[in-house]
């Protein structure tokens, strides 16, 4: 039996404990929050034995195999880094940490102590994603040039989202990053814009443009656009496909022959007929009970669990996460260097010296 501990106990921490205690062979035996009234209040509702304020108090009662980290950024690399030395596995959310060099000291640590660290880019295991990336790779939309990938932010974030260095959109820029990877690889070079121009380190919009050896991809984050939105599309030499992650669906676009008029035509119809049958088919399966909330976290989890089981490798390797971190360091670099951030910047010292 893998004995586990939730580290953090808000809305991730309660998706994590459901879906964990679904699977065979793992048992949550203690969760963990600042707030430690929180803490005890998700351990009631699933009756789960520890509830502690600090992850250290929960290894020193219990043994743990394993630990779920899904607190703010800035605290995942130490948090990590005490769950691997205790000899855990570690699943972290993204993104991975706020710094290249903490993500290579939690990659670091779980080398020394041979323990699997796997980053929570969850979206690489929705069902969608991996059949977007299925068609790309058996050719149907000829060779890919470019992807554009937006990403919103759910309502109700929590506050600590909102004070994230350089703003609350690096939460979930790994989302787009590491979704443009899977698709067209490492990116050559990159290049940012935000607004509005990190004034008191709060942007809210960022455009990234990143060249790839086979194409470009355009990726949105925004903290503002409502409703929430998660989608991308992929741009072909003979289609295009674009795929919304919030309703799982995929419409694959095509050119037909033939009179302007009667393209227009057949392509409304083609669009219509897939947007039906997606929706159809999802309605059908809520209905039948064989769709579940957030598929991709939930094959993530069973895959890091399966890798325990083997011993490895790690579903998200660290050096995924790494590479993430290293893109984002990047992005806040040129969003204070974007032109208005320094004047915004020197109007906010001076705002503070009166």
């Amino acid at each position: 039996m893998i004995r586990v501990g939730i580290v953090g106990c808000g809305r991730m921490g309660e998706n994590h404990c459901r879906i964990v205690r679904e699977l065979d062979g793992v048992s949550i035996v203690g969760v963990v929050d600042p707030n430690l009234d929180r803490a005890r209040s998700l351990a009631a509702g699933y009756a789960i034995e520890q509830a502690a304020s600090r992850l250290e108090e929960l290894l020193e009662r219990t043994q743990v195999d394993a630990v779920h980290i899904l607190t703010p950024p800035t605290t995942h690399a130490p948090l990590a880094c005490t769950a691997l030395q205790a000899g855990c596995h570690v699943l972290v959310e993204k993104p991975m940490a706020l710094t290249a060099a903490e993500a290579e000291q939690m990659l670091d640590t779980a080398t020394q102590h041979h323990r699997i660290l796997t980053v929570g880019h969850n979206h690489l295991f929705d069902p969608v994603v991996r059949k977007a990336h299925s068609r790309v790779v058996e050719g149907r939309l000829g060779r890919l040039v470019g992807i554009d990938v937006f990403h919103g932010s759910l309502p109700g974030s929590p506050p600590w989202v909102a004070d994230l260095p350089s703003g609350p959109w690096i939460n979930d820029m790994s989302h787009p990053l590491y979704l443009s990877q899977l698709f067209l690889g490492e990116p050559l070079t990159i290049r940012a814009v935000g607004y509005p121009p990190a004034s008191r380190q709060k942007v809210t919009e960022v455009r990234v443009v990143a060249q790839h050896a086979e194409g470009v991809s355009t990726l949105t984050l925004s903290t503002d656009t409502a409703p929430f939105r998660h989608r991308f599309t992929l741009f072909g030499t003979e289609r295009t496909l674009e795929v919304d992650l919030i309703n799982e669906i995929l419409v694959e676009t095509r050119p037909f022959s033939g009179h302007r008029w009667l393209r227009k035509g057949r392509a409304v119809l083609d669009v219509s007929t897939q947007l039906l049958l997606g929706a159809g088919r999802n309605a059908c399966q809520v209905l039948t009970g064989r769709r579940q909330g957030w598929p991709g976290l939930r094959a993530l989890i069973q895959a890091f669990y399966a890798a325990i089981g083997a011993g490895g490798p790690s579903p998200v390797p660290p050096m995924q996460g790494l590479r993430v971190v290293t893109l984002l360091e990047e992005i806040s670099q040129q969003l204070l260097a974007m032109p208005g951030a320094a004047q915004a910047r020197a109007g906010l010292a001076s705002d503070d010296r009166r």
